[in-house]
């Protein structure tokens, strides 16, 4: 290598080394110009559990939003049609609720949300159906509880078969099972449910044992003196024997606040009446034993004979009858599971 040669390298050399330098010194000029100014740091001691590490910040995923500039919302606007706790489904249905009623379900081919249905039901007419239950999550509902939301994916109406108006009429039945094919139909769902003729003869059976064991249980007073003394004597004694109630309708009740017995007075035939309806009282063996007593006590309190509805005296042998009966009626009751007093035998007996 030549004397030319190495003086253009060394040339070479030396302008990359003034490049590296500038550089350098550019950028150092430039982070100085850029940087915050200082601060003043207060001459108050730290407290306890303070550091002067750098925080990075955090997002909190439960909480707000990361962009600072955007306020919270507050918790009352939001709306949610959750419920605050889990519902609570029916109880299973039993073996005597299924002769009761007649029960139709249907099943969907794909789960529908709580508000959809819904909305079908009242274009049709919800009160054609009498008692929807929607199946959700872990049970059924009743169809008026859920959330809109809520995914269903079974609906189960009722029509109950019997009441003290009789059986379900023929024209009603067939009305009822022509309305659920239709709902099944708009719904896009299987529907399950007995022949009408299957149905019509179970509404008969049990029009039949409820006429059998359906009694209401009264025995009379009638006042020895002035009936207008009686009646006033029966309104001051009211309190003092627990009767609610005024002049001339009164009743005995019972600890939950339902009607054990009740106590009319008739003007016009001048009789006191005690009357117990059977099927509607909890314990109604105890019960009729309680309402003997106050008749009892009110032939004394009132100066008037117990008689029965003939008019005749009613003797203490006579009144063990009638203990009798109800104890044996409540037994045919509860054979077929029927509880007295429950709301199953409030709605049949109504």
């Amino acid at each position: 290598m030549n004397e030319l040669q190495l003086s253009l390298l060394g040339l070479g050399v030396f302008a990359i080394v003034l490049v590296v330098v500038y550089n350098r010194w550019v950028e150092h000029k430039h982070r100085k110009l850029n940087a915050p100014a200082p601060t003043e740091v207060a001459a108050e001691p730290m407290e306890e559990g303070t550091t002067t590490d750098r925080q990075e910040p955090v997002w909190d995923h439960d909480g707000a939003s990361p962009h600072s500039d955007v306020p919270d919302a507050p918790a009352e606007s939001v709306v949610s049609d959750t419920p605050t706790s889990p519902l609570e489904p029916i109880a299973a249905l039993t073996d005597v609720e299924s002769w009761v009623d007649a029960i139709a379900t249907l099943r969907f081919y794909e789960p529908r949300t709580a508000s959809s249905i819904r909305e079908t039901l009242n274009q049709m007419g919800a009160e054609r159906f009498e008692r929807v239950e929607f199946y959700s999550g872990d049970g059924w509902h009743r169809a008026d509880v859920l959330p809109n939301a809520a995914l269903v994916s079974n609906l189960r109406a009722r029509m109950q078969l019997a009441s003290r108006r009789g059986p379900v009429s023929p024209d009603s039945l067939h009305e009822w099972m022509r309305s659920l094919e239709s709902l099944a139909q708009m719904l896009s769902a299987g529907l399950s449910v007995e022949a009408e003729s299957t149905l019509i003869d179970r509404a008969a059976n049990l029009d039949a044992f409820c006429v059998r064991v359906d009694a209401l249980i009264s025995l009379n007073l009638k006042p020895r003196q002035d009936t207008a003394t009686t009646f006033d004597q029966l309104t001051t004694a009211a309190a003092p024997l627990s009767l609610s109630g005024e002049f001339p309708n009164y009743a005995r009740l019972g600890a939950l606040g339902d009607v054990d017995f009740q106590i009319q007075v008739d003007q016009n035939a001048a009789l006191i009446s005690l009357i117990l309806d059977f099927p509607h009282v909890l314990r109604p063996d105890a019960v009729v034993t309680e309402m003997l007593d106050l008749a009892r006590t009110l032939s004394t309190t009132l100066d008037a004979d117990i008689v029965d509805d003939a008019g005749r005296p009613m003797s203490e042998d006579g009144m063990a009858l009638l203990v009798n009966q109800v104890i044996r009626l409540n037994a045919m009751l509860q054979a077929q599971g029927i509880e007295p007093g429950s709301a199953l035998a409030h709605r049949l007996f109504s």
